[in-house]
């Protein structure tokens, strides 16, 4: 195991999105799937000589067993005996009366992408390949469609850190067998044989699937998640030159595409259509995840078939004018005054990153006397709206410094072009089929 899990792990450490940073956060539930993640890794920074590269493991308690606090802790211990600096976030939200794993997902998300943010680094965590089975499994009984058939990748872009799953072409019985060769010691979760929780009861389904007629179930769902994300590729490349003819990104997060062409995809293919209105959803509103496809559907219905001039959904304003429709950010929940240290990587409304090599606070441009939108832009009609949704910086001495704007997105075409100097916001572009 501990070759292939090698080659795995040095291909992400190496990948171009690392560049600027060799700093990496490790998502320690102390559970034998992220135990033996943690020994992986050691190992093969061990074998490797890797010293420039920096792994912090972060533990997360989420206060809903007696016991919890104690695990942290011995967690931390034998992470620390390893060698890494290694902390304990605990999750101090009143917890819900329902749905309280999913809650504490959540929660442990956030916390683990505060402690990225914090490093301006990279996120792994130790999901595997029968977890992606259920997954798949899951998603297929709520008839999600190719994108979320796809199931998890080995490198993610999720609001504008990289999460990295070494560990997802390896099964839990390898990862099991690895544990017990090694001694690895770990903690069982109680929860996790509680079928009154969803994802164990497709867990229990997978298992007697498994045992009655179907052996290879995990592995076939897995080879099947491979093939719709070669699909999805495919189906990229084909609509490359229709999205750079028909659709505009431009850097102060708004989009604009051509009224005729998007009818006549509508046409075509309404799944496609719903896909691409999702995407161009979540880069102009910075939501996590899009609306359900239910509400795009009636939402591009009005639009293309009932000829209606507005709507709102996700966050964003969306206008019909001159056969085009605009999607521009909604003025409402925008986190300002966040503190900014220099030559830091924050993350603005979900949209932007941000770098700048001065210190300050943010604050909107709705007030100041510069435009961010340039007055060639064809945008520019818009301009007082989009000046609310976008910051700039007050410095320390009160001065304003308006915002250098550009764009990366999730293909990692720009990403490599991160520079700490001047204040600049990047927009993350998620408008990929």
């Amino acid at each position: 195991m501990i070759d292939k899990f090698n080659s795995e792990l040095l291909k992400l450490l190496y990948h171009p999105v690392n560049k600027y940073s060799n700093n990496f956060v490790l998502g320690l539930s102390g559970g034998v799937d992220s135990m033996v993640l943690l020994h992986l890794v050691k190992k093969v920074l061990d074998q490797n000589k890797l010293s420039n590269i920096n792994i912090y493991p972060t533990i997360i308690d989420h206060n809903l067993r007696i016991e919890s606090g104690f695990e942290s802790e011995n967690v931390k211990k034998i992470s620390q005996d390893l060698g890494f600096k290694t902390i304990i976030k605990k999750i101090k939200r009143q917890r819900p009366n329902g749905n309280i794993q999913e809650w504490a997902r959540q929660n442990r998300r956030e916390l683990l992408f505060e402690s990225c943010c914090d490093l301006s680094g990279n996120l792994f965590l130790a999901h595997h390949l029968d977890d992606q089975a259920e997954t798949i499994f899951m998603r297929s009984s709520r008839n999600s469609g190719i994108d979320g058939l796809s199931g998890m990748k080995t490198m993610t872009f999720w609001n504008g850190i990289f999460i990295l799953r070494p560990l997802l072409k390896f099964s839990k019985n390898e990862i099991v067998e690895y544990a017990n060769n090694e001694n690895i010691k770990f903690y069982e979760d109680p929860s996790n044989y509680s079928l009154k929780y969803e994802r164990v009861r497709i867990r229990k389904e997978l298992k007697q699937i498994k045992n009655d007629k179907w052996e290879t179930i995990s592995n076939d769902l897995f080879k099947f998640s491979l093939n719709c994300n070669k699909l999805l590729n495919n189906i990229n490349i084909v609509f490359e030159n229709w999205l750079k003819q028909n659709i505009l990104v431009d850097q102060c997060g708004v989009v604009r595409v051509n009224y005729e062409s998007l009818k006549l995809l509508f046409k075509q293919s309404d799944l496609l259509c719903v896909s691409l209105f999702s995407k161009i959803l979540l880069t102009v509103g910075g939501k996590l995840y899009p609306p359900k496809r239910k509400k795009v559907y009636e939402v591009i219905k009005s639009l293309l078939i009932c000829d209606l001039t507005k709507r709102t959904l996700g966050n964003v304003c969306i206008y019909l004018k001159n056969n085009f429709i605009y999607f521009l950010r909604e003025k409402r929940h925008l986190n300002y005054n966040l503190e900014i240290n220099k030559n830091k990587k924050y993350f603005f409304d979900g949209r932007y990153i941000i770098i700048s090599n001065v210190k300050g606070k943010l604050v909107s441009s709705e007030n100041v006397n510069f435009d961010v939108v340039p007055v060639n832009s064809p945008f520019y009609e818009f301009k007082k709206i989009i000046n609310k949704t976008i910051p700039c910086l007050q410095t320390l001495e009160g001065k304003l410094i308006k915002p250098h704007l550009s764009i990366i997105d999730t293909k990692l075409k720009h990403h490599g072009n991160l520079k700490h100097d001047a204040f600049k916001l990047y927009l993350i572009n998620r408008v990929l089929i």
